[in-house]
């Protein structure tokens, strides 16, 4: 009973995360609604898309994709980005350092101080992001 009402609660939180994304490019020229895969839309702020826009090269606007996932990581204080490099680049930039593909906790909130329309926060499943990524790949 318990492992059917958990199933339920992470099939109704995964069906939140984002279906389509969008370029920082598309977002400044006016497309700030995203589909999640509930089919619910997800707003981003323009306020904040001008921000990251202002961080970020402009030949990076047609290839980092908002908005950025986060998957939580099992470790204490870490989170995992997800997408292309492009988008780590992009949270570098944002951060000041070069990074790699894990972020910590005080980094995340950083970022959602100024992005909270950016960002979304997904807890990983049973199996380790690297595990996913490499199946992936293959």
């Amino acid at each position: 009973m318990i492992d059917k009402i958990f199933e339920f609660g992470l099939k109704d939180i995964f069906s939140s995360s984002p279906a389509e994304y969008v370029t920082i490019k598309d977002a400044l020229e006016g497309k700030l609604k995203i589909r999640l895969n509930n089919n619910f839309y997800h707003e981003i702020k323009k306020d904040e898309v001008e921000r990251l826009s202002s961080k970020i090269p402009l030949y990076l606007w047609s290839l980092v994709k908002i908005p950025f996932i986060f998957i939580k990581s099992p470790d204490i204080g870490e989170y995992f980005i997800s997408g292309e490099q492009w988008n780590r680049k992009a949270i570098s930039i944002l951060l000041g350092r070069e990074i790699s593909n894990v972020i910590l906790n005080v980094d995340v909130e950083k970022l959602l101080r100024e992005y909270t329309s950016l960002i979304f926060i997904i807890l990983s499943s049973t199996r380790s992001y690297t595990e996913e990524t490499e199946l992936s790949e293959m």
